[in-house]
C-alpha cells in the first residue's frame, strides 16, 4: 500500500488558498501516474477540489464519496458518479475507519471488483491518498483463513447478501440474519428447527447464494427466526434453525451483543463451520473457531 501525504496535512481542510489545493492535486497526479489505478475514489467536502480533480482525471472513472447533492458541473461527465453517503467526515483519523466501510459496501454492492488496483483520495482534515489492492483487503483477505472450511466465493456472497439486508431491512425496519456455511452435517446435529425446514424437498443446487437471482428469495428465509444452514458449496439445506448450546457454555462475545452472535461463536467453536451475522445496526461479522475473525460497519 502506498500513501502520500500533501504539506498540508496539519491543515483544516479545504484549504485556505489556490496554491495549497494545487500542490495536493500535484499530489493526486502524482500518486495516479506511480500506481495506475483501475478505480478512482475521492472522499470530500470540497466542492472546489471535487471539480478540480474531476477536471484533472477526466478520461478516468471517479466516485465521489461526499454529504452533499450532486452538482450540475459533473452531470455532463459520464466518468464522474456522485455517491451521498448520510454522515459528515469524521475528526482526525477517525475518517480512515469511515472510509474503510464505504470501501468494503461500494464492494459488497458490486461497484468495485475484487481485482480493482484502487486509488483513495482522501480530504477532510487529512488529507491524504492510498493506494491497494482490493484483493488485499475486506472478505477477499480471508481465503487463507476460511479455504479449509468453505468457499471463499460463498463467504464472498454471504457477505454481499448481509450487506443488501443490512441496508433494506425487512419491510423497511432493520433485520439481521445468521448465515452457518460449512461442516453441514454436525451442524445440523448441533441445531434444531424453530419452525418447519421451508427448504425441505427442494433441489438445493437452484438456491445456490454465489448465483446473485437468487438472493431475494434467500434473504426471506434468511431473516426467519433462528440461522440459515448453508453446505461448503453455498447451497442452503435448512433455515430457520436453533442453535443448541451445550454444558458449559461460556459467553465468548462482546459486551452489547446479542443471541445471533451468541450462536455464531458457539457454533463455530463447536464445529468446523464460519458463520457470518448481520446485526440490525448494520454490521458484519465473521466467525470461525468461535473467535470474531472480521468486523465491518456497512450501513
Amino acid at each position: 500500500m502506498i500513501s502520500k501525504s500533501s504539506e498540508n496535512d496539519k491543515k483544516n481542510y479545504p484549504p485556505s488558498n489556490l496554491k495549497d489545493m494545487t500542490q495536493f492535486i500535484d499530489t493526486v497526479i502524482s500518486a495516479k501516474e506511480e500506481f495506475d489505478p483501475s478505480c478512482i475514489l475521492l472522499f470530500t467536502r470540497s466542492k472546489d477540489l471535487m471539480e478540480k480533480i474531476a477536471e484533472q482525471l477526466e478520461d478516468e472513472e471517479l466516485t465521489i464519496f461526499t454529504k452533499r447533492a450532486a452538482f450540475s458541473s459533473f452531470l455532463a461527465n459520464p466518468n464522474v458518479q456522485i455517491r451521498k453517503i448520510k454522515n459528515s467526515p469524521a475528526v482526525g483519523l477517525d475518517v480512515l475507519d469511515q472510509v474503510k466501510d464505504l470501501v468494503l459496501s461500494c464492494a459488497a454492492e458490486g461497484l468495485v471488483g475484487r481485482d480493482e488496483r484502487v486509488m483513495l483520495v482522501i480530504a477532510t482534515d487529512v488529507q491524504t491518498v492510498l493506494t491497494f489492492e482490493m484483493s488485499d483487503i475486506g472478505v477477499v483477505n480471508l481465503k487463507d483463513e476460511v479455504d479449509d472450511r468453505i468457499q471463499l466465493e460463498v463467504l464472498e456472497a454471504a457477505f454481499n447478501l448481509g450487506t443488501k439486508i443490512a441496508k433494506e431491512g425487512k419491510e423497511g425496519l432493520p433485520a439481521g440474519a445468521l448465515f452457518i456455511m460449512g461442516d453441514m452435517n454436525k451442524v445440523l446435529n448441533n441445531t434444531t428447527d424453530s419452525v418447519r425446514n421451508p427448504l425441505q424437498g427442494s433441489a438445493e443446487e437452484e438456491l445456490n447464494i454465489k448465483e446473485k437471482e437468487n438472493w431475494n428469495t434467500i434473504k426471506e428465509f434468511s431473516m426467519l427466526d433462528g440461522a440459515l444452514v448453508l453446505d461448503k458449496f453455498g447451497n442452503p439445506v435448512a433455515a430457520g434453525r436453533y442453535v443448541m448450546f451445550g454444558d458449559g457454555f461460556e459467553r465468548e462475545v462482546e459486551d452489547g451483543l446479542g443471541g445471533r452472535h451468541l450462536a455464531a461463536s458457539y457454533i463455530s467453536r463447536s464445529t468446523d463451520a464460519v458463520s457470518l451475522v448481520v446485526s440490525s445496526e448494520g454490521t458484519i461479522r465473521v466467525y470461525k473457531d468461535g473467535e470474531k475473525i472480521y468486523e465491518v460497519d456497512v450501513v
